[in-house]
């Protein structure tokens, strides 16, 4: 009988399911949204989360982190299963909390192979991962209507970038979307992909600023690692990519011709669309790569094994920073807040109380006050704003 694994998500996503696939193969995978879960305060989630465990007999429990004011270490803390793991498909901008949230975790799955690294280096078990489907496609004989396809998030410095692409004669089909607008459905981009060429790939991020804890308004962009690389290789489709240091330790150069400027990505694409053999033997080589990171049978085969040898050793952390801190008390007592339980809402001093017992009287005066405040503060606007 297969063990029982719990993914628990923040909200639906287009991923999602990709993630419960892969454990799937493996496990008997059940998950829970937490954007479902409304109208209940923190530790009514973990106590329903909790008895879902104990009913259904649940021995791991995978949590989905990013980007999302509630799922932190306290939280997980709480959660009784046997193994815990995070899943983390945008640590480059969060990896500074992320990597004191996974102190209560026996493994870290990560699509990033930098963030991995800076794991390793803190001493976690950290495993490389992707959320996209994990089946290695054959578009070979598919007819290449499109010579370069590109799709994601457009912004300013990306259209400026295409439009020069597209001025010097480069045959481009861009299906780029602005940011909260929707792109295309899934089987519509996966008919687009498997009809191209190549598929271009943009590596800077997307913001006007770098947003991590660290770097925040100093550095205006990373050469980060994007999923475009994965869908191209799993769908055997050649990648052109801006630079990014993932590239070169994943691939070898003639695998994924790289560019830094908008003039060498125009002389790269023009050199494989007008050589056949050429675009033909990078394709091969490209794909071949591909299918040995990125194909399930073969990439989470290495994660099922690691989860089940899993010891329980974890990262033991000397102090909790007062950032830390703070951010976890809003997130905890700013849950399910308003008026008309602001009691309710009160009683959760308690649990701000318990993260807080390591710390100094300071540090509890001053996190305490701010969570009294909070509380009455977003009690008052959360309310009359729902009533407008």
């Amino acid at each position: 009988m297969k063990k029982k694994v719990l993914i628990v998500f923040k909200y639906p996503h287009r991923w999602n399911n990709e993630v419960l696939k892969k454990f799937s193969n493996y496990y008997d995978t059940e998950n829970l949204y937490i954007s479902d879960l409304k109208n209940i305060n923190f530790k009514e989630i973990v106590n329903k989360i909790n008895n879902l465990i104990k009913s259904k007999n649940i021995e791991i429990v995978v949590f989905d982190p990013d980007y999302f004011k509630f799922i932190n270490l306290f939280f997980i803390q709480k959660i009784k299963a046997k193994k815990k793991i995070i899943w983390t498909g945008d640590d480059f901008e969060l990896h500074s909390m992320n990597a004191i949230t996974a102190s209560e975790c026996d493994l870290i799955l990560s699509t990033c192979p930098l963030s991995v690294l800076k794991y390793k280096e803190k001493g976690y078990q950290a495993y490389l991962t992707h959320g996209e489907k994990g089946e290695i496609i054959n578009n070979s004989q598919i007819k290449k209507e499109i010579d370069v396809l590109f799709f994601g998030a457009l912004t300013e410095d990306r259209e400026l970038f295409l439009n020069y692409i597209t001025s010097k004669g480069i045959n481009l089909k861009n299906v780029g979307h602005k940011e909260g607008m929707s792109g295309l459905s899934s089987e519509e981009l996966q008919k687009l992909i498997s009809k191209s060429k190549i598929i271009l790939n943009l590596s800077k991020t997307r913001t006007s600023s770098v947003k991590s804890f660290s770097s925040e308004n100093i550095y205006k962009f990373y050469y980060q690692s994007k999923g475009r690389i994965t869908i191209a290789g799993i769908n055997g489709i050649a990648c052109v990519s801006e630079y990014s240091p993932i590239q070169d330790m994943l691939f070898k150069n003639n695998e994924i011709p790289t560019f830094s400027t908008k003039e060498e990505c125009v002389d790269v694409l023009k050199s494989l669309l007008e050589n056949d053999e050429m675009l033909k033997k990078v394709t091969r080589s490209f794909a071949e790569r591909a299918n040995e990171l990125y194909e399930d049978k073969k990439s989470f085969e290495l994660i099922y094994k690691a989860i089940e040898k899993s010891t329980g050793s974890r990262v033991q952390l000397i102090k909790i920073p007062f950032w830390y801190l703070r951010i976890s008390a809003k997130q905890i007592v700013l849950r399910n807040v308003n008026l008309f339980n602001i009691f309710t809402s009160l009683s959760q001093l308690n649990l701000i109380l318990e993260l807080l017992k390591k710390s100094n009287l300071i540090i509890k005066i001053l996190i305490l006050s701010e969570s009294l405040v909070n509380i009455i503060w977003y009690s008052l606007a959360l309310t009359f704003k729902k009533k407008n």
